[in-house]
């Protein structure tokens, strides 16, 4: 088996294509010289109308002696011969250029050739018997390629695989760079992370913050324990309902009030003063609506909303119920100045908006590196069934096993 680099292997395969197919580029190279033979022999052709034209043509003529073999020789001069680099694109090119020369020739004599043609016709015939070996040899080589050329022809095809294996291990070091920097970063910011919580457990053991956060909670127990006790709040709506539609009347009967009660019974009560007058009066005014049944309500629902009522009267407790939660929301609010004037406050929201930040940015770099990691492995993917295709093809070529090294910047 021969082993050899991705980036040697194009001088490597070059050379084993001289050898194989020696016999064919000699023939090319050889044909190819009579062509630039024959291109040199139409511009000394072109010196030769330029020194007829100073001996025997009129001053006025020769501009158009001269412009006539400027054009050509130009056209010759832009005519590329492959020497060193020969293969059967670059002959192709060759080909199309002859023909292109041929053209412009014609079109060039018969535009310029009237004015001057009787003082060159020696010239002239020069000229027509060297392009007609030009076209002999252009026949010759296109010939040649056609039928000669094929196996080579393909063998130098497979050179144009190349590029897209030196893309993928691009693509694949491209990949890497971007799958390590973000793996680097990743690390960094849970770094970073860990810090900012274990900053944020420090400052939630401060004891102004776990006291707030009692209360907190004994504010939330205290606030459900009173939302229990408001069971008859679907009655209260529905007495809402049959008043706003006219269809009961009930004396001084406040319908805002009801309205703020359903929409936030907690805060409306907390509103009240002390003997929650209002709250009462409602309570009397309900039960009075039950009790006549004009809210047609079934038997089991009014009793049970009557009783809650009772029970409201008789126990008194969410009225000491309310006035503890006044006293809760104004102790929370006095640790809450307590702990803004610490700078307590400033510094757990700084806390949680940095974790907050970081936490969505670990999210991206995650995703990045998820799909970042899929391209690498996809290209890695593509560039070994590639090599493999690409070996074996060249394997084919120069009848021995081959193996290309690829090597990467990582």
């Amino acid at each position: 088996m021969i082993e050899v680099s991705l980036d040697e292997f194009e001088v490597f395969y070059k050379e084993k294509l001289d050898n194989l197919f020696f016999k064919v580029k000699r023939a090319v190279t050889k044909l190819l010289e009579e062509v630039k033979t024959n291109l040199i022999e139409i511009k000394v052709c072109m010196d030769h109308f330029i020194e007829a034209g100073e001996e025997r043509i009129e001053d006025k003529a020769q501009r158009s002696v001269h412009f006539f073999s400027d054009k050509i020789r130009k056209e010759i001069d832009e005519i590329q011969i492959p020497e060193e680099e020969m293969n059967f694109d670059k002959i192709s090119i060759l080909l199309n250029s002859l023909t292109k020369l041929f053209t412009s020739i014609n079109e060039i004599a018969r535009k310029s050739l009237p004015k001057f043609q009787k003082e060159v016709q020696a010239e002239i015939k020069e000229l027509n018997y060297i392009t007609r070996k030009l076209g002999k040899k252009k026949g010759t080589l296109d010939v040649f390629m056609s039928k000669k050329y094929g196996d080579l022809k393909e063998a130098e095809g497979l050179l144009k695989k190349m590029p897209k294996i030196f893309t993928l291990r691009e693509n694949i070091e491209h990949s890497k760079e971007d799958l390590d920097a973000f793996e680097k970063e990743l690390e960094e910011r849970n770094k970073n992370q860990e810090n900012l919580t274990e900053q944020l457990i420090i400052l939630e053991k401060n004891d102004l913050l776990k006291e707030l956060e009692e209360h907190r909670d004994s504010l939330f127990k205290l606030r459900m324990k009173i939302n229990d006790k408001l069971g008859f709040k679907k009655s209260l709506k529905k007495m809402k309902f049959e008043l706003e539609k006219g269809t009961i009347h009930v004396p001084n009967v406040d319908l805002t009030y009801i309205k703020d009660f359903l929409k936030d019974s907690i805060t409306t009560l907390s509103n009240e003063t002390k003997d929650l007058t209002r709250f009462s009066s409602l309570l009397i005014q309900l039960r009075h609506i039950l009790e006549e049944n004009k809210l047609n309500l079934k038997t089991e629902t009014k009793e049970k909303t009557i009783e809650q009522i009772n029970q409201i009267f008789e126990e008194k407790e969410i009225y000491q119920d309310i006035e503890e939660l006044k006293e809760l929301n104004q102790t929370i609010r006095e640790l809450e100045e307590k702990i803004k004037a610490a700078g307590i406050a400033s510094q757990l929201e700084d806390l949680k908006n940095q974790i907050s930040i970081n936490t969505v940015k670990l999210e991206h770099l995650q995703n990045d590196i998820e799909r970042k990691n899929k391209d690498y492995l996809r290209n890695l993917n593509f560039l070994k069934d590639e090599r493999e295709d690409f070996q074996q093809l060249v394997s084919n070529v120069i009848g021995e096993e081959v193996k290309v090294l690829i090597t990467f910047s990582f």
